[in-house]
Formats: structure tokens, C-alpha cells, sequence
């Protein structure tokens, strides 16, 4: 059976190569890919990648795109933990090789909101940022991001704020008083708090709320 999934594994997953690797900050990783098959995909701000970061070729973790070109891909993401994940974000070096899927996933914008909202911790800062930079400048659109102690130069479009929960951040907000389209990415229970708040105390439609769980403590693949 392991051999199977193995196989099933290497026929969905990308050869790459690393071209370099820079530290952003204290926590923060730049990891920028290169492979031919770079310029047919197709990618939308807010979509991640499955990168295998295991010998075995099972062991898949999640990173956010940065941005991708026709053969380039570059991705941020942050190594607060002792995972699998965070150890080869931090370890990665030019010349390494490695398995990779496509750009894919639902966290993107909505087109048709009439304002865009978004919400998130230093992990969750890589998609927001890059669907907030994809944004006209004149679409409206709110949004804070909390980081942990140092704030990492990621980007300017959002404003960041230390030492304040999510949703403590999010209560801070001035809003336009009708619901928009909230993108809200981060710790997976501090999600669903600003998730919840949203929908029972400021009455957004459920479909106006969208989430993804970066990290969660003790769970695997979220580590």
C-alpha cells in the first residue's frame, strides 16, 4: 500500500529545484522554486501549494504562493514551530530538489463583493497580502494583520498591530456598516472566533466569511 501511495504521489507532484532561500525577519522565510513546467500553471492570489517535505514522499505540507511567473515560484511562509513544515522552510538551500503540486484551492477573492475584508496572524499574511495587492486601488477594502512580536516586511498594503487578539484587532476596525467579503487566515480557533463574531454579532451572510487554518497546536499538519 505504501508503495502505491508513493507512486500515485511522485504522478501528481512537480519536480523542482531551489534557487534560494532568504530569511525575512526572525520567523519568516522566503523560498523561491524553479522549474520548466512553471509557465503552464495557472495561479490566483490567495491559492497554496502541497510540498513534500518527507522522504517518503507522503509527508505534504501547505505553503501560500507569493507569486509565481513563467519560471519562478515563490513562496513565504513562516517557522514559528518544530514541524516538518517550519524545518524545511528554515533549511532549504539553493540546488535542493523537490516535489510540489500545483497552485490550487478556493481562499481567493470574490469578484462580486462590494468591499473586501481582511484578517489575519503573521501565517495567515502571505495570502492576504497577495490578494490585497491584486486588488485595484479603487476597490475598497479593510483589514489588519497581528504579528507576535517583530512585524515582518512582508508588505505595506495592510497595517499590522502587536500584542491584541484577532478578533480583539478586528473589533478595533472602523467598517462600513453592511457586510462586505471577509478573508480571515490564521491560528484555526482564532479563525472561527472572528468567523463566529462576524456571522452572530455583525450578522454576515455565512458565504461572506471565508477562512483558512494556517496552525493549530497538536494537530498534525497543522503543527
Amino acid at each position: 500500500m505504501v508503495n502505491l501511495l508513493q507512486s500515485l504521489a511522485h504522478r501528481v507532484l512537480t519536480s523542482a529545484s531551489v534557487v534560494s532561500s532568504v530569511a525575512l525577519g526572525a520567523s519568516a522565510h522566503e523560498v523561491t522554486l524553479t522549474a520548466p513546467s512553471f509557465g503552464t500553471w495557472q495561479y490566483v492570489p490567495g491559492q497554496s501549494v502541497r510540498l513534500s517535505v518527507g522522504n517518503s514522499g507522503l509527508n505534504l505540507r501547505t505553503y501560500s504562493v507569493w507569486t509565481l511567473s513563467e519560471s519562478l515560484l515563490v513562496l513565504r511562509g513562516f517557522t514559528h514551530s518544530d514541524g516538518p513544515g517550519s524545518q524545511w522552510m528554515a533549511a532549504a538551500a539553493p540546488g535542493t530538489r523537490v516535489a510540489l503540486t500545483s497552485p490550487k484551492g478556493v481562499f481567493v477573492l470574490d469578484d462580486d463583493a462590494p468591499w473586501h475584508l481582511f484578517v489575519g496572524d503573521d501565517t495567515g499574511a502571505v495570502p492576504l497580502l497577495a490578494m490585497r495587492a491584486s486588488l485595484p486601488d479603487s476597490t475598497p477594502a479593510h483589514g489588519v494583520l497581528v504579528g507576535g512580536g517583530e512585524v515582518p516586511p512582508l508588505g505595506p498594503t495592510l497595517p499590522w498591530v502587536t500584542g491584541v487578539s484577532l478578533l480583539e484587532a478586528l473589533k478595533d476596525l472602523d467598517l462600513p456598516p453592511t457586510p462586505g467579503v471577509a478573508y480571515v487566515a490564521g491560528e484555526q480557533q482564532a479563525c472561527l472566533e472572528v468567523r463566529q463574531y462576524l456571522r452572530d454579532s455583525l450578522g454576515w451572510p455565512r458565504r461572506a466569511v471565508r477562512i483558512s487554518a494556517h496552525w493549530t497546536p497538536g494537530k498534525r499538519g497543522l503543527e
